[in-house]
């Protein structure tokens, strides 16, 4: 019988250790394969976050939020300067505005409530009229009385976006989802909308219906639903025709600017700040972007650190049971070496042993990992994700949810694991170092027996 064949048959005289020993192995093993999956898909993941969360700048007038507060529009020369800067792959510009019924067609969906009327409960046309017409010689007293009567009703308003791209009202970061029709080209200047779900039902539109707004017939090229209250009240344009139709050539009133990565994210919004000065309001989410990161490279080293510590566990597994059983050996070992058994022939034997337990544990453990890999590493996001992913919110300075901006939570926590054939050949790699190392001890165990010293104390 050759030393092979002789070190596989010797690592199962003894079935219930060499069981036990398997069964170690193949634990170990097992967590070194689900670790390395756990670590490239984390990794995966780490360099799409850096390309997609966290990466969008909103840019508005300095002192504009939503409908309220006071500032300029950026012009399109400010806007060129910001698609200019250097990091910044794509922007969509915004021009937002409200309709009174003086301006179209439309019956208001959105019923303003308290919050609504005290925002619009008369405007500045209004109050100047009605000021003067009751600013007479009477009392400051009778006159404030006055004016309190005489002052219109609040009346609801339709909300009109105008935009490059109308994805970007979207309130869940993917394609705006359309009930019915087809979506507009927002680069054009065309008559055409988008109509909210609760605004074309309460004007009874379809697609290909018409209405006026600003004194312009406008066709409805699409329904979208976006289950906010407030976009499903509102329209969407290209931003071109809004800034035609209520005469505002250039004007922007949001620019949502896309950074090709997070890491690039704070240099940006220097420059931006350096460029634009304080005619602007810059907002980014580095922070948040930082932060899911920062969470991910945390899991990251928590699996290589698993890795490194299975390996050791491995080896150690290894290292004790073939010193015992070397122990156990001693007197056989002598025998052999004394009949002419080399070194090098019993140590081949004895690492074979060891490789040969070595590998039927690692078949195991590689079968166990394959089917734990998944569920450990989406256990590994989501306890160490939950907190990141509860503080996320979307929205901006223009009263906007942005794409982009709600998905940061989500895009780390749906991370996708799988076995590659890389992580394979490298758990392989692990397991054969383990053997390796765990045999290497017991091998100058070997080394030092010395047949004559043997023989003699049995």
């Amino acid at each position: 019988m050759n030393v092979v064949s002789r070190g596989v048959k010797n690592a199962f005289r003894s079935p219930l250790r060499s069981g036990a020993i398997v069964l170690m192995l193949a634990i170990s093993v097992g967590l070194i394969l689900s670790m390395l999956v756990a670590r490239s898909s984390v990794n995966a993941k780490i360099d799409q976050v850096k390309a997609t969360a966290g990466t969008n700048i909103t840019i508005s007038p300095a002192g504009v939020m939503g409908f309220s507060g006071g500032g300029n529009y950026l012009t399109a020369a400010q806007v060129a300067s910001i698609t200019k800067t250097s990091h910044i792959s794509s922007s969509v510009s915004d021009l937002s505005d409200q309709m009174s019924t003086s301006d179209t067609s439309l019956t208001p969906s959105l019923e303003l409530g308290n919050f609504g009327a005290r925002m619009q409960r008369f405007d500045s046309n209004s109050s100047s009229s009605t000021a003067t017409s009751t600013s007479t010689a009477s009392s400051d007293t009778s006159s404030t009385a006055a004016t309190a009567e005489t002052r219109p009703a609040p009346t609801p308003r339709t909300s009109v976006t105008g935009t490059t791209d109308p994805n970007s009202v979207s309130t869940d970061g993917s394609n705006l989802k359309l009930t019915s029709g087809l979506t507009i080209d927002g680069n054009s200047s065309s008559l055409v909308a988008l109509v909210g779900n609760d605004l074309a039902t309460k004007n009874s539109l379809t697609v290909g219906g018409t209405f006026t707004a600003y004194g312009k017939t406008i066709t409805v090229s699409g329904i979208f639903k976006t289950g906010n209250k407030f976009q499903d009240s509102g329209i969407i344009m290209p931003l071109a025709t809004v800034q035609s139709l209520t005469s505002q050539s250039g004007s922007v009133s949001s620019v949502i600017a896309k950074v090709d990565s997070s890491s690039n994210v704070s240099s940006t919004v220097t420059s931006l700040k350096s460029t634009l000065g304080d005619k602007a309001d810059i907002v980014s989410q580095a922070e948040t972007a930082a932060a899911s990161v920062s969470s991910l490279e945390g899991i990251a080293s928590l699996a290589l650190a698993g890795v490194i510590g299975s390996t050791i566990a491995g080896a150690a597994i290894v290292l004790l049971a073939m010193i015992m059983i070397v122990r156990e050996r001693r007197r056989e070992i002598g025998v052999i070496k004394a009949i002419g058994g080399t070194n090098r022939k019993v140590i081949g034997q004895f690492v074979t042993e060891a490789l040969t337990l070595t590998i039927v544990g690692a078949i195991v453990g590689l079968a166990l990992g394959v089917v734990v890999s998944g569920p450990m590493t989406n256990s590994l996001v989501s306890s160490s994700t939950s907190s990141t992913s509860s503080s996320d919110r979307t929205g901006g300075p223009s009263g906007f949810a942005r794409r982009g901006f709600g998905q940061i939570g989500t895009n780390i926590t749906q991370i996708t694991s799988s076995v590659t054939p890389a992580i394979f050949v490298s758990a392989i790699g692990i397991t054969l170092l383990i053997a390796i190392i765990g045999s290497a001890v017991p091998a100058w165990f070997i080394a030092r027996v010395r047949p004559s010293e043997v023989l003699r104390s049995e």
